[in-house]
């Protein structure tokens, strides 16, 4: 990959962690994890934003 891939690769994906992380610590991401507690994919999300 050329250089200019990789810095907007990077960029894309800084975009994309930057948007999940805004959603995860949204009111709707909040409900998510509230109902869905037991959950294994919510329980890794929790644990990744530093929660419980």
């Amino acid at each position: 990959m050329s250089p200019e891939a990789v810095a907007k690769r990077l960029k894309l994906v800084n975009e994309l962690r930057r948007l999940c992380l805004s959603l995860a610590n949204s009111s709707a991401g909040r409900e998510i994890m509230r109902k869905n507690s037991k959950n294994k994919i919510v329980q890794r999300t929790a644990k990744a934003l530093g929660r419980k």
